[in-house]
């Protein structure tokens, strides 16, 4: 969590020096500023190593150290930053005062840089306000983090069917569009099962509201115990529940599939609060083999199988179609 506080205490400080008296010089004038949170470390690994394992929100650093001096130091920590999700104020100190050192620095994205013999009258107030920015910068960054949360979880929520806990719609959308993705250049076959509940209107003015909720669960759940684990299900529409499924070698197999979810669905009877009631409508299942040319798109496949669906007859309890491209026989 990102700490909100501006006490001096609180604020992480890493201290990386060749030289032991300076480091131990600035430590001392920054803990006599309240600052308590101060890591020392001699070389620029060493200070990677203490970065990795804790991040800190100021690092002031030697320019010139051997090995590794402080602008390469900062680049890596800009690169560790961006992989752990937070931001670290750099302040190089130095001997060098000029214009030009000052602009190669900023160029390697140092933040500040103080020349050693101004510590005594600028170190405090220099990073006091590398504090400042350090806290606000993280807090962005979290907040950023809770927005992206916030949209994972809102868009999860909306690939969700409130009533079932189903995918809805928009989610089998998606996994039908990465089902035919992942059919291109290999052998197998997708298949899309739609089960149309003809009579839930009916028990709904029949039995009430409550009594539909309990069918379409009831519904869904059995679609699930004749599903496998990979398998994706969801409810499309008020009556519409669907299946999609993928499969390697021949489909014929898959065939079968229909018969037994239609005597699951529309054969057996429901026990609900009502007592027993029976639900009627048909089952479509349309197959894709991977040896026959795909649809075009996700999209124009789901349509154009919710159009057929729509037109099965009343009396008519099992439809197939195979696909052939942008047709279907």
């Amino acid at each position: 969590m990102t700490n909100t506080s501006n006490a001096p205490q609180s604020t992480s400080i890493l201290i990386v020096d060749d030289t032991k008296f300076s480091s131990a010089l600035i430590q001392r004038m920054l803990q006599s500023a309240g600052f308590r949170d101060i890591r020392i470390a001699d070389n620029a690994i060493d200070a990677l190593d203490a970065l990795k394992q804790r991040p800190a929100e100021l690092l002031l650093a030697d320019w010139l150290m051997p090995g590794m001096d402080g602008l390469e130091l900062t680049q890596l920590v800009r690169e560790l930053n961006r992989r752990q999700n937070h931001f670290t104020y750099v302040m190089l100190l130095t001997a060098k005062e000029d214009d030009a050192a000052m602009q190669q620095a900023f160029a390697q994205g140092v933040d500040d840089f103080i020349g050693k013999t101004q510590l005594k009258t600028q170190l405090q107030a220099r990073v006091h306000a590398g504090q400042r920015l350090s806290r606000l910068h993280n807090s962005l960054l979290e907040r950023e983090r809770q927005l992206k949360e916030q949209f994972r979880v809102v868009t999860r929520m909306n690939r969700l069917d409130a009533a079932t806990g189903l995918g809805n719609a928009q989610f089998i959308r998606q996994q039908l569009e990465r089902g035919l993705l992942q059919m291109k250049g290999r052998a197998g076959h997708l298949g899309l099962v739609l089960c149309r509940l003809d009579n839930l209107a009916e028990l709904e003015q029949r039995y009430g509201r409550a009594l539909k909720k309990e069918i379409i669960r009831q519904a869904s759940q059995r679609l699930k115990e004749h599903s496998r684990p990979l398998d994706d299900i969801a409810r499309l529409g008020e009556n519409t529940l669907g299946l999609l499924f993928y499969g390697p070698g021949d489909s014929v197999a898959s065939q079968a599939l229909i018969r037994r979810l239609d005597q699951a669905i529309f054969t057996k009877a429901y026990s609900t609060s009502a007592g027993f009631v029976t639900l009627s409508g048909c089952i479509q299942l349309d197959l894709v083999d991977s040896r026959q040319a795909l649809p075009d798109t996700a999209d124009w496949m789901l349509e154009q199988a919710m159009l057929r669906l729509n037109d099965i007859p009343a009396d008519q309890r099992q439809a197939l179609h195979l696909w052939r491209g942008n047709r279907s026989a």
